[in-house]
């Protein structure tokens, strides 16, 4: 008789493997915090979360459907880190599974389930009330060849915002499959390069370390669209390589210069939710994470809807 797989409880937000690549040469991880002292610790101790992603529905559990997934997106994103670190030219199913990874890092985190999911659940239940959107949702299915009566539709949606009330997760984990391969589509269509810091400086990592900007002039701007014309993609993925994924007219050098990273660092603060993460302790770090992070606010101050004309 075969013995129960026990499933996962302990979740990590951000891969250890990631992590790890901004410890020191002792495998030491530097947290910072707002407003705390900065504290030691390691990647296997660090953003993670009981059951973050598990959900119960009707009497059903993901039972780590959703874990077991990340889990082969990173095991896959492993294998190619390597090669990207070293600017070796991705082909095939490299380049779809990094890609990915990408997009994965970025949905998976606790400042998009927070942030963009709410508001997408205060979105849907401003379009339940209204009449319109059911009587839209009842077009489309006609146009399909199904007949559905205006008061069924209206119940269901209901029962699936009661649903999604009851459980904040469910509208974020059931969506991460479906929005990860939408991200991932668009960094297909981009120009990847990989940055190197210069040996005096390092980049550092946020618990929401996938950075959508605008570039304008030698500016990168946070708050852009994935999909904008001018977006850029920036990621670090060891203290001393930047990946990137832009615009096919962009030029990025080999190794940029210290005022660079200085500018990308604090992107990566502005981004953070509620951690940052480097090899050393240090002052300077600190005072940025006390002065800027998670300046970047979903919903608010970037990914901001358009108002209508």
């Amino acid at each position: 008789m075969r013995r129960a797989v026990r499933p996962k409880r302990r979740e990590h937000i951000i891969p250890r493997m990631l992590l790890a690549n901004f410890t020191d040469s002792k495998g030491v991880l530097q947290v910072y915090e707002k407003n705390k002292p900065v504290r030691g610790s390691i990647p296997e101790n660090e953003c993670r979360e009981r059951d973050f992603y598990e959900y119960e529905l009707d009497g059903r559990k993901t039972n780590n459907k959703f874990e077991n997934w990340l889990e082969g997106v990173e095991t896959e994103a492993g294998k190619i880190l390597p090669s990207v670190a070293n600017r070796q030219v991705l082909i095939g199913q490299d380049c779809v599974n990094w890609a990915t990874f990408i997009a994965s890092l970025f949905y998976r985190t606790r400042k998009v389930r927070k942030q963009i999911s709410d508001a997408m659940i205060l979105r849907f239940k401003e379009q339940v009330r209204d009449p319109d959107f059911i009587r839209n949702m009842q077009c489309e299915l006609l146009k399909q060849g199904e007949l559905r009566y205006f008061d069924d539709l209206r119940k269901e949606a209901n029962e699936l915002l009661t649903q999604m009330e009851k459980s904040p997760s469910f509208y974020h984990v059931s969506a991460m499959p479906r929005q990860t391969a939408w991200i991932a589509q668009i960094l297909l269509r981009r120009r990847w390069d990989t940055v190197d810091a210069p040996p005096e400086k390092q980049f550092l990592l946020s618990d929401c370390p996938v950075m959508p900007v605008e570039l304008t002039g030698h500016q990168g701007l946070p708050g852009a669209g994935f999909g904008g014309e001018n977006t850029a993609v920036l990621v670090p993925i060891t203290r001393q390589k930047l990946f990137v994924a832009s615009p096919h007219g962009c030029i990025w050098q080999t190794e940029a210069e210290p005022r660079a990273i200085d500018m990308v660092n604090l992107l990566v603060v502005q981004f953070g939710h509620r951690n940052v993460y480097a090899s050393n302790a240090s002052k300077d770090i600190q005072v940025l994470v006390d002065r800027e992070i998670n300046r970047v606010e979903f919903g608010k101050t970037a990914f901001v809807p358009k108002a209508k004309s």
